[in-house]
């Protein structure tokens, strides 16, 4: 194999190494060797401190290092394999004897940790002179989202404190007085303090000087790139032919540009010149360019240089982001609101640490912002000494995963190490499974230590390649897909990684290892019907199914339900919509408040009760007393069913002995006796013997922490799922997925696309190099967004797009044996953008092409719509007598029920995007809604020629075309009401609100006065739309009805 030489330099102690480790090379093993051989050769075990980030990957690594030392008792292992690890053990185990370490009884001598464990100590090392105790730390989002909140609430209650009021009160106007946005921004930011607040003030105020420094770095390190491709493909001739260009812009391009921010418009003048605003090279020139007709020499020869450049995409990507190149000068008015800003959010932070001091809490960002600040404080240089322990050697697992801020606390803790110390760093990783971006992960830190190393420290660069997972089929069907996928050229910047080809440690003859299967548009039932087929073809081999979000999984959830297929849901199933969860809820609402009738009938409904709902009508009828009283009541219980009283005579019995705990104990020991004595443990299942405990651990936290009330306990039980027993079966992101692997890997919904994100009031993010950006989003006064929010925007969907393709690859290396892709393609025969279906098309494309054949239907002629069927004549209704009346009544019933009935069903083909169905498939629509035989071919036309009047329209394309941001039959909700909006989409950084309308014109009704009816008519409706998502969208929101019968659309706001 070709990597051994690798494996065997890597437990060279003596040197600092980063490995690169791709999926199913046995980064743990290296990892668990490497650590047993530094315990080998050092003085104390805690001179040896392993890393990692999660405390799940904690135990896993501490887990093998004893299994290790354990196995090293027995006998060695035949296994080549297994022979280097035992080895090493035993090693350890003859020196724990001689130095008496006692290691196999004394595990706290093991220092391994999280990241966040490593500033936990720091902090606690050195903690703040007015800290008598040590604080809890808020792990539940719910609760630090919580305190965020009151943060920013006290925030804006200081607008009245002369300090601050002109500041607050101009961030509110920028925000167009919208308190929700202010609130929004304050949480977001204090999210992400760590990335901005030790770099963005000095002496308290706002450095404006740091945010222009950041700008000259990327732009500098952008242009210098672009001037070694520009040197190496435009010769002296190109820029003699612009000598005589008309353009003075063009003109004065002499040769290659400096790469100086002073230099900058000239770059952009080339730009100009070689690129179209869309960023394509041009393919004809004219005057307009600086080319008259005279000079048609020069511009032929111009014109030959961009044909020969066609095929550079990494020269012409350079220059087409010139354009997009953060602002170095600053405008007076961007100056302001940004030192707005920055005092709003120091005022903020203030706060937040109020309510820390007082609850005796803080989060982990706190944590990380404490340890930097006591090295900084005490001037600690070297980990040792706040640890009181010589550390020699430092190890840190996903090192892709680093955050600039624990990249800054690793810098800061091995400042005064030297090479030749004695002492070693050994970081391991695979930037190709970077993909924590939402965790802040910079996996350009990689890249970068990989090239000039971390503080003094060079550590050597290995490339590990044997994947010891996967089979041959796999592994070359794995190199063949992403080295086509992966970006070819890295950037730090952006997250772009070279894909590393593996080498398979076993042969097979698998021909279809990797299996595609492509559907029609949004057929998910065919989708899912495929993935039971796929398990039901294999029944002995350990399956997972994987998916980018967990509502991909509803339709196969289902499915397998029916089949009685058994599977284990790994954080899929939310805990609140389990049934066994409600009713513990219900009975902690109604042990909390005995008047609460809801929670009450709820309980009394419950298995450990189970009263019939004819029982329960009589009960609930008794307004006037409260249910716990009723059921003690004898002449309440003789109006009950037999079967009723016994019921409830057993419940009421149990219950009073729990009522009677509630003033000696613990609500939570109180809950706990009340569900074992419901619901004795021996009568749970093991799913619902974990839920229960789950359950209690979240009663017991908050009452903890005095927030026992149900709003806080709904909020804990946000972002739970209920526990799985094990199964065959596996449901799972792929987050949960990284590290596992199994025989045969499903992964469904490649055509889907991920669930848009609510765009950011400000743009934020802190680079590789230690440099910081932020930019807001243009205020409503504005026309544009800055040059910084623009290039921190386009940054940040090249990341998106970057970790896309590494998630694919952690999928798709989960497999032993086989994988199983599927996906539907969208409207238009295509993959969706951002879809791993996108990814996938160029390789699959013959499969495609194939669905596309089969799902073609014919063109239908297009006809104009007629006049909506009217089932009555226009009488006037105050003039008919009282009988006519009531017929009248019931026929515009009638009317008026079709006409929304046929509105509904084409608001369904409009969301489907489909707009040829067959008649057919209309007429068995109508029918399942009761339609009868004698009206529905009209009904069937009226469908027919809206849809083809909307084909024919001229803003069909605009207002179908596929894009990321559409949504359709959304419902979004504020403190007042909901709303559900037809479609929704954002082009031009507008968002727009489409509500669709089947109105029809009348006979004598002119278009101008038919649109004037409609905004009459709809203006309110589509004013409260518009008020209510701009709680949850910071740009421009514009409005409009379509009406298909008279193909206009119209523009409300």
């Amino acid at each position: 194999m070709n990597d051994q030489t690798q494996r065997r330099q890597a437990l060279d102690v003596s040197q600092s190494f980063i490995v690169q480790a791709p999926a199913g090379s046995g980064k743990t093993e290296l990892l668990t060797q490497r650590y047993l051989k530094l315990l080998s050769v050092s003085a104390s075990p805690e001179s040896v401190i392993a890393m990692t980030f999660t405390k799940k990957a904690v135990s896993e690594l501490t887990t093998r290092v004893i299994e290790s030392l354990k196995l090293a008792q027995g006998n060695r292992p035949k296994e080549s394999y297994k022979q280097t690890t035992y080895d090493l053990a035993l090693k350890v185990l003859e020196k724990s004897k001689t130095l008496d370490w006692q290691l196999l009884n004394m595990y706290e001598r093991f220092k391994i940790l999280t990241i966040d464990g490593l500033s936990g100590l720091i902090a606690s090392r050195y903690p703040s002179k007015n800290q008598l105790v040590p604080k809890q730390i808020i792990a539940q989002n719910c609760v630090r989202n919580d305190i965020y909140l009151k943060a920013a609430k006290q925030t804006l209650l200081a607008i009245d404190e002369s300090e601050y009021q002109n500041s607050i009160e101009s961030v509110l106007l920028y925000l167009d007085n919208n308190v929700n946005k202010f609130y929004r921004l304050i949480i977001d930011m204090l999210a992400k303090r760590d990335q901005w607040l030790l770099k963005l003030y000095q002496h308290g105020v706002l450095n404006i000087e740091t945010l222009r420094l950041s700008s000259k770095k990327i732009i500098i390190q952008h242009l210098l790139l672009l001037k070694n491709e520009v040197e190496r493909y435009f010769n002296v001739t190109f820029f003699k032919l612009l000598k005589d260009n008309t353009k003075p812009e063009f003109a004065q391009i002499q040769g290659v540009p400096d790469a100086t921010v002073e230099s900058l418009e000239v770059w952009k003048n080339l730009c100009q010149l070689c690129l179209t605003t869309q960023g394509k090279w041009r393919t004809s020139l004219n005057k307009n360019n600086g080319f008259p007709v005279e000079l048609k020499t020069q511009k032929q020869a111009v014109i030959k240089i961009f044909q020969d450049l066609s095929s550079h995409q990494q020269l012409r990507k350079l220059l087409a982001g010139v354009e997009q190149l953060p602002d170095v000068n600053f405008s007076t008015n961007q100056i302001n609101i940004l030192q707005d800003i920055a005092q709003v959010l120091k005022l903020a932070v203030i706060q937040l640490n109020i309510l820390f001091d007082v609850n005796q809490t803080y989060d982990f960002i706190q944590v990380a912002l404490d340890a930097n600040q006591a090295l900084d404080e005490h001037q600690v240089g070297d980990v040792a000494l706040f640890l009181d322990n010589k550390v020699q050697h430092i190890l840190i697992d996903e090192f892709q995963d680093t955050s600039a801020t624990q990249f800054v606390l690793l810098e800061k803790l091995i400042i005064n190490w030297q090479v030749g110390d004695g002492k070693t760093l050994f970081l391991v990783g695979d930037p190709m499974q970077s993909i924590y971006l939402f965790r802040q992960s910079q996996v350009g830190l990689f890249l970068q230590v990989r090239v000039q190393g971390i503080a003094n420290i060079k550590p050597k660069f290995l490339q590990l390649s044997t994947n010891f997972r996967s089979s041959e089929s796999v592994v070359e069907g794995n190199n063949k897909i992403f080295s086509k996928i992966f970006p070819q050229q890295e950037d730090a910047f952006k997250g772009a990684i070279k894909y590393e080809h593996s080498q398979a440690n076993f042969v097979d003859e698998n021909e279809n290892a990797i299996r595609f299967y492509p559907f029609a548009y949004k057929r998910y039932d065919f989708e899912a019907q495929k993935v039971l087929e796929i398990i039901q073809n294999n029944p002995t081999k350990e399956i997972v199914i994987l998916v980018r979000s967990r509502s991909h999984l509803d339709d196969i959830v289902s499915i397998l339900k029916r089949a009685n297929i058994e599977f284990e849901a790994l954080k899929i199933l939310p805990l609140k919509e389990d049934l066994f969860t409600r009713d513990l809820l219900s009975l902690t609402r109604a042990l909390k408040h005995l008047g609460d009738k809801l929670a009450w009938l709820a309980i009394l409904r419950a298995p450990w009760c189970g009263l019939l709902l004819e029982d329960l009508l009589v009960l609930s009828q008794q307004d006037e007393r409260v249910i716990f009283d009723l059921i003690q009541d004898e002449q309440v219980l003789q109006g009950l069913s037999e079967n009723g009283q016994l019921r409830i005579r057993n419940f009421v019995h149990v219950f009073c002995d729990i009522v009677n705990q509630q003033s000696r104990f613990s609500f939570t020991k109180v809950l706990a006796f009340a569900i074992n004595q419901l619901a004795p443990q021996s009568s749970l299942s093991v799913k619902r013997s974990m839920i229960k405990i789950q359950f209690l651990q979240i009663i017991h936290d908050c009452e903890s922490v005095q927030q026992l009330d149900i709003e806080t306990i709904n909020q804990m039980l946000d972002g739970l799922y209920a526990p799985s027993v094990n199964a065959r079966i596996k449901l799972m992101t792929i987050h949960e997925a990284k590290g596992l692997e199994f025989e045969l890997v499903i992964i469904p919904g490649l055509g889907r696309m991920p669930q848009n994100n609510i765009p950011s009031i400000i743009h934020l993010q802190e680079f590789s190099n230690q440099s910081l950006l932020l930019a807001p989003i243009r205020s409503y006064t504005q026309l544009d967004d800055s040059h910084t929010y623009t290039y921190l925007k386009h940054i940040k969907s090249q990341q998106n797009k970057f970790e896309t393709m590494r998630l694919l690859y952690v999928a798709m290396t989960r497999a032993k044996l086989e994988i199983h892709l599927l996906g539907t393609l969208n409207q238009s025969n295509q993959a969706s953008s951002n879809t791993f279906l996108k990814l996938l098309a160029p390789i699959f494309q013959h499969q495609f092409d194939k669905l596309k054949l089969s799902t073609t239907e014919d063109n239908q002629p297009l006809v104009q719509a007629p006049e909506f069927v009217r089932y009555i004549k226009p009488l006037e209704y105050d003039n008919l007598p009282d009988e006519s009346k009531k017929k009248m009544d019931f026929q515009l019933s009638v009317d008026l029920q079709y006409k929304s009935l046929l509105g509904t069903l084409l608001h369904q083909y409009y969301e489907d995007s489909l707009f040829s169905p067959d008649k057919q498939s209309i007429r068995a629509r109508l029918m399942e809604c009761g339609v009868g035989n004698m009206d529905i071919d009209s009904h069937i036309n009226f469908i027919v020629n809206m849809l083809n009047l909307t084909k024919q329209d001229k803003h069909f394309s605009w207002l179908f075309k596929q894009r990321t941001s559409t949504q359709v039959e959304v419902e979004f909700i504020n403190d007042k009401h909901s709303v559900i909006i037809d479609r929704l989409f954002i082009d031009e950084d507008t968002l727009w609100i489409i509500d669709f309308k089947t109105a029809t014109k009348s006979n004598n009704e002119s278009i101008a006065q038919f649109i004037q009816r409609q905004k009459i008519k709809y203006t309110q409706q589509l004013l409260s739309y518009k008020v209510a998502l701009s709680e949850y969208y910071s740009m421009e929101i514009k409005c409009a009805l379509y009406c298909s019968s008279v193909q206009e659309l119209i523009e409300i706001y």
